[in-house]
């Protein structure tokens, strides 16, 4: 009988010894969202995916969305709590407003002249990624790593 009951207190200690507290992680978006009816644009940041997003606000005869970025956040968002912010760049070589080429050989995208939209830090890739928008390809919008862009001639 006393064998069970040190053995029972021996996984007690060895549970509160390894205690450790969970944290809760969730994806941020940053969507642009296009309303076809109203002819408006506008930027969201939410926690909902492009696609969930699109089922709740109308569906996609309605509204079109983009991804324009997208990061993790720590802890969760119950009780009305705001998405965190999207990880600020890291010395980044342009700025958004900047004229930026792109530099990717045999890509469909290498040469093309637009302007950076915003910028956030990736960890993951340990780079800072660019959303450049190109005016003169029907305002396309993509995103390009730090490496893929050099100042516009």
């Amino acid at each position: 009988m006393r064998k069970h009951i040190y053995f029972g207190l021996g996984i007690l200690l060895v549970l509160l010894f390894s205690y450790q507290p969970a944290y809760a992680e969730y994806r941020a978006y940053e969507l642009e969202i296009f309303d076809r009816v109203e002819q408006r644009r506008e930027i969201v940041i939410t926690t909902f995916s492009p696609s969930d997003y699109t089922l709740i606000h109308g569906g996609a005869q309605r509204i079109g969305v983009i991804i324009r970025a997208s990061w993790m956040c720590w802890g969760n968002t119950s009780k009305f709590k705001k998405v965190c912010p999207p990880p600020a760049p890291i010395s980044p070589r342009f700025q958004v407003g900047d004229s930026v080429q792109v530099v990717l050989k045999k890509h469909i995208s290498d040469q093309w002249v637009g302007k950076v939209e915003n910028i956030f830090y990736r960890p993951d890739l340990r780079s800072n990624v660019y959303g450049v928008r190109f005016p003169e390809k029907k305002d396309l919008y993509t995103r390009y790593y730090e490496a893929n862009l050099q100042a516009a001639p």
